[in-house]
């Protein structure tokens, strides 16, 4: 699953891969492959991404947060 709404809400930020991945937490060759829908993530690491991004875990990543609570 192809994740465009990601690289979009990084772009929107003005941010390259490797801004998102130190704001995050993670490798920058990780996120590339994450927006391209090669490779998972945890639900940590998606909490962290969706953080650094502004936006919700679920609106982020709904494949591992919908239909649940998250903080």
């Amino acid at each position: 699953m192809r994740r465009e709404h990601l690289k979009t809400a990084r772009l929107a930020h003005s941010w390259t891969a490797l801004d998102l991945a130190e704001r995050a937490g993670i490798r920058e060759e990780k996120v590339y492959a994450v927006e391209r829908g090669r490779y998972g993530l945890t639900r940590d690491e998606a909490n962290r991404w969706a953080g650094a991004l502004g936006m919700t875990p679920a609106a982020a990543f709904p494949e591992i947060f919908a239909g649940r609570a998250t903080s």
